[in-house]
């Protein structure tokens, strides 16, 4: 009996590779029989395999039962696997599992089994969340590069290419003022890139002119670039020693001439000579004054007597006075109110007084009278 649980002790200790190889050397060299010579007596107390400790075995408790005999107990203990179960707060399990039996060290690099946090599903969807952000916005910015890229591109190639460069410059809505005069004041060059000019500079230079009122600068592609003007009108004229301010009807300064463009000549204002220089404006009253000025000559025209109007004194602005020499006449019209009547009692006046020289008073609609001259 003894002997045979020496031999079982062999057979535990044995793993199944060794077992091979020694079945194979057995096989190789086998055992010559030798005599037995007195072995030794084994006693319980020497091996107890009740108290030994065998590696890859699972000891199994044991009982007695009713007749002292041991057996092996029915309820196994399981060693092999374990399970943790959590539960969260949406309902939702994290289960982690881990078979300690099929257990593999880890990789270098790679956290171990053991040490493994399982995250929850609403911690992994949040994740999730901040990773489609992150892509969001990273692909944001690559849109914006890709367009300042597309931008610049384009700008390199308008202000560089020889396609765009300015091959005609042509000017529209100029009756007084000679083409030639408004290109040679734009400064703009042939064969300069249509872009790299500014317009509102180009406005300004054309402007030094001062019949012009507007200026209008549009590029037409590939290479042609359009002057569209408008003028202001002589109105009005100031004297000038022996010359002749030519002003329009806002009293923009325009021109300063020998000749006598036959229109109402505007008297002791009070703007000073030294400003009376073309591109500058007349004072603010006087301009103000202008703007009776034109209301009476515009009645006058209605009434067919502007052409005989050849002076306009401004002096005073509660009475205004208009001179008609080919009339042998002077006309008070005191301040713009009642200005149609008041014409229109002027060319009765003139109609019924025809040949006389002297002054007509209309200041005042209820004491209106002719003085004759003597």
């Amino acid at each position: 009996m003894k002997k045979k649980k020496k031999e079982d002790l062999d057979f535990y200790y044995l793993s199944k590779d060794n077992k091979d190889k020694r079945v194979q050397n057995k096989k190789k060299h086998p055992k010559k029989k030798i005599k037995k010579v007195n072995p030794e007596p084994i006693n319980d107390d020497m091996f107890n395999i009740d108290n030994e400790i065998v590696i890859g075995v699972t000891v199994l408790p044991k009982t007695e039962n009713k007749n002292g005999k041991k057996q092996v107990s029915k309820n196994k203990k399981r060693t092999t696997k374990k399970r943790e179960v959590k539960y969260d707060n949406r309902n939702k399990f994290d289960v982690t599992d881990y078979d300690i039996r099929n257990s593999q060290p880890p990789k270098k690099g790679q956290p171990s089994k053991k040490n493994v946090k399982r995250i929850s599903y609403e911690e992994e969807r949040k994740r999730k969340q901040r990773r489609e952000r992150r892509f969001k916005i990273v692909k944001f910015f690559l849109k914006i590069l890709l367009l300042i890229a597309i931008i610049v591109g384009v700008f390199l190639f308008l202000f560089i290419s020889p396609v765009f460069n300015i091959k005609e410059v042509s000017v529209q809505g100029n009756n007084k003022i000679n083409s030639e005069e408004i290109k040679s004041l734009s400064q703009l060059t042939i064969d300069e890139n249509i872009f790299r000019f500014s317009s509102k500079e180009v406005e300004e230079n054309v402007k030094e002119n001062a019949y012009v009122d507007t200026v209008n600068i549009k590029r037409k592609l590939p290479n042609t670039v359009e002057i569209t003007i408008t003028e202001r009108e002589t109105k009005y004229q100031l004297e000038y020693g022996n010359a002749y301010i030519y002003i329009d009807k806002d009293g923009y300064i325009l021109e300063i001439s020998d000749v006598n463009a036959n229109l109402p000549i505007i008297r002791r204002y009070g703007t000073l000579q030294e400003n009376l220089q073309p591109g500058n404006k007349l004072t603010d009253e006087d301009c103000e004054k202008l703007i009776t000025v034109e209301k009476f000559l515009r009645a006058a025209q209605n009434n067919g007597i502007y052409d005989i109007i050849t002076y306009v004194d401004i002096s005073d602005s509660k009475d205004y006075k208009i001179e008609m020499p080919t009339k042998g006449k002077i006309a008070y019209l005191g301040d713009d109110t009642n200005i149609n009547d008041k014409m229109l009692i002027l060319k009765e006046i003139l109609t019924r007084e025809e040949g006389k020289n002297g002054e007509v008073f209309i200041n005042d609609l209820n004491k209106m009278f002719f003085r004759e001259k003597v």
